[in-house]
C-alpha cells in the first residue's frame, strides 16, 4: 500500500514557509506576516503628466504630402518645419520628380531622425510634373488627413495641430490658413498670400477671380479626396485653384483659420509662378474648364471669365497672335456680356482710372 504522507508535515513546506526559511538561511531578516490582503493597484493620477488618458482616441495621421523637383538646396528647411510640429502623429511622403540630387540622402537623414516609418520616399524614373507627383503621393499615403507642403515652402510649429483641431471640432471636409511671402535668400516677409475680407463675405465667387488658398496652407480629409481624385496635370501651373474649386463643386464644407500658419517662397529662380504671364493663361484656361460652374453667380463668372480671356489677348497679340485669337474666341462665345464689361475695365486701367484688374 501507499504510504501517505501526513498533512501536518505538508502544511510546513508551503512556498511562504520556505521563502522565510531561505531568508533566514542566507541571513535576511524576513518581513512581519500580515493577515491584510494585498492592496488593489492605485488609480491613474490624471494630474501626472506621463499618465495617459486611455479613454480619449489616438490623434489622426496626418499624411504630408510634398512633391520634390530638384529640391536638394531647399527641401532641409521644409522638413526641419515640419520636425517642429506641436502635433506629432504625421508621415512624410516624398516623391522626387525624375531629378537625382541629394533628396533621397537628405530623406534618409531626416528618417534616422524622426523615425524610418514615418517617411515613405519615391523617385519618379522620369519627370512627370508636379500634379502627376503629388498624386503619387497621395495614393501612398495612409493618413487620415492630408496635408500639403512643396518642398521649397514651410510651416510654422502650430500649423497641423491649428488646422486638424478646427477640422475635428467643426467636421469639415477642408481647412486653410493664410501664409506669408517671404524672401527666399533673406527670409524678409513680403506681405500675406490670403483672401481678404471682402472676398470671404463673396466666398466662393471670389475665389473663382483669385486664388488666395495657399497650398502649403491645406488640410484635407483623405476622404474627400477620394471622391474629388488627383491633381489635373492638364492645368499646370494652376492645377491648385482647379482642384480648390473641384472642392467646392463637390460640396465640400471649407473652413478658414485667419491665423498664418505657413510660408510661401518668393524670389526663388526655380520656382514657376515667378512666369506672371504663365499664371495668368493658366488662370484662362482653369476658368474654361469651370466655365458652368453652378456654386459662382453666372454673372460673375462670366465678367472673370472675359477679364482673364482678354488679359492673355492683350498680352499676347504682338508675341503669339493665334493664342490671342484663341482666348478672344472663347470669351466671345462663353461670355459675350462679360467681354464687354472687360473691354471697358482695360480701357479704364488704361487711363489710370481703376487699377484692380491689372495683370
Amino acid at each position: 500500500d501507499r504510504k501517505i504522507t501526513p498533512q501536518h508535515w505538508i502544511d510546513q513546506f508551503t512556498p511562504e514557509q520556505v521563502i522565510h526559511q531561505y531568508m533566514e538561511v542566507i541571513g535576511v531578516q524576513p518581513p512581519p506576516k500580515s493577515d491584510r490582503p494585498c492592496p488593489s493597484p492605485l488609480p491613474p493620477d490624471p494630474s501626472s503628466p506621463n499618465t495617459e488618458d486611455l479613454s480619449a482616441p489616438p490623434a489622426p495621421l496626418v499624411s504630408i504630402i510634398i512633391p520634390a523637383y530638384n529640391a536638394a538646396d531647399l527641401i532641409g528647411d521644409a522638413l526641419d518645419s515640419i520636425a517642429q510640429q506641436t502635433y506629432s502623429n504625421w508621415q512624410v511622403v516624398v516623391t522626387e520628380d525624375g531629378t537625382h540630387d541629394d533628396t533621397e540622402q537628405i530623406l534618409d537623414t531626416f528618417g534616422q531622425q524622426v523615425g524610418r516609418d514615418r517617411v515613405d520616399y519615391w523617385r519618379n524614373p522620369v519627370n512627370q510634373g508636379v500634379s502627376a507627383t503629388r498624386n503619387h503621393s497621395m495614393a501612398r499615403a495612409t493618413g487620415q488627413y492630408l496635408a500639403f507642403l512643396d518642398h521649397d515652402d514651410l510651416w510654422k510649429p502650430d500649423h497641423l495641430e491649428r488646422l486638424i483641431t478646427r477640422l475635428e471640432e467643426t467636421g469639415a471636409d477642408f481647412a486653410y490658413a493664410p501664409a506669408d511671402f517671404f524672401h527666399s535668400e533673406t527670409r524678409a516677409i513680403l506681405g500675406v498670400h490670403g483672401p481678404r475680407p471682402v472676398e470671404l463675405e463673396s466666398f466662393p465667387d471670389s475665389l473663382f477671380d483669385r486664388c488666395y488658398i495657399p497650398v502649403a496652407g491645406t488640410v484635407i480629409r483623405r476622404e474627400a479626396t477620394n471622391r474629388i481624385g488627383g491633381f489635373d496635370s492638364h492645368c499646370q501651373p494652376t492645377e491648385d485653384l482647379d482642384y480648390w474649386l473641384r472642392c467646392i463643386e463637390a460640396g465640400l464644407r471649407i473652413e478658414y483659420i485667419p491665423e498664418v500658419t505657413n510660408g510661401y517662397r518668393q524670389h526663388n529662380p526655380k520656382a514657376i509662378t515667378a512666369n506672371k504671364a504663365k499664371i495668368l493663361e493658366g488662370h484662362a484656361r482653369v476658368l474654361r474648364k469651370h466655365a458652368k460652374i453652378k456654386t459662382v453667380s453666372k454673372k460673375f463668372r462670366d465678367r472673370v471669365f472675359a477679364r482673364y480671356h482678354l488679359g492673355v489677348v492683350r498680352r499676347s497679340w504682338k508675341s503669339d497672335p493665334m493664342k490671342s485669337w484663341e482666348f478672344l474666341f472663347w470669351s466671345l462665345v462663353l461670355a459675350p456680356v462679360g467681354s464687354i464689361a472687360a473691354v471697358q475695365w482695360f480701357l479704364k486701367e488704361t487711363v489710370k482710372q481703376d487699377s484692380r484688374y491689372a495683370s
